[in-house]
């Protein structure tokens, strides 16, 4: 469960940079449009039926559409989730992730869509499908490179009902690479 907002956590780092609506490109210090890497901040922990923390997350994938006039996204090529405790988690399909401009700092708040994610509670015996389709996720701070995710609800798609129809995610995510990233 935590892997699923994790996931939406690391999408949203992956795109947070390309948040500025009026912005033209994205570009690394290198110049170029940037493949981005993210690095979950600690534990990020999915709360529904339990608590689920992952010590690790790691998120990438490559900005595809940007400008002038252009909503900010792309796919997630990498998503990965480790030191979950005694839970099985299975990232079915990394989705993708959209950034829309809050204010001219580069701030954004960040949608996901069709990120699926299977949790395995093995302490209960049951699975716990989420899945995201146009989900607020989380926020975006510029200023140091974070993603926080928001408490975000991620609607259940399958598995037992006795996971709720639907889970929370909190924590946060670091862009690694590159070491700077401009919107302009």
């Amino acid at each position: 469960m935590t892997k699923l907002l994790t996931s939406l956590a690391a999408l949203v780092a992956l795109f947070a940079f390309a948040s500025n609506a009026s912005a033209t490109e994205i570009t690394s210090s290198t110049g170029s449009t940037p493949t981005i890497h993210s690095e979950s901040e600690g534990g990020l922990t999915f709360h529904a039926v339990v608590d689920v923390t992952c010590q690790k997350s790691t998120a990438s994938g490559s900005v595809e559409s940007h400008g002038a006039g252009v909503t900010a996204k792309g796919k997630l090529t990498t998503l990965t989730f480790t030191e979950c405790g005694n839970n099985d988690v299975t990232v079915k399909n990394a989705g993708s992730i959209e950034s829309h401009a809050v204010s001219p700092t580069g701030n954004a708040t960040l949608t996901s869509s069709g990120a699926e994610i299977s949790v395995q509670v093995t302490s209960l015996g049951i699975t716990c499908v989420f899945t995201t389709s146009n989900t607020h996720i989380g926020t975006y701070t510029a200023s140091s490179q974070t993603v926080h995710l928001d408490a975000a609800k991620i609607p259940r798609t399958g598995g037992s009902v006795f996971c709720g129809s639907s889970g929370e995610a909190t924590g946060s995510y670091k862009i690694t690479h590159p070491s700077s990233l401009s919107v302009h």
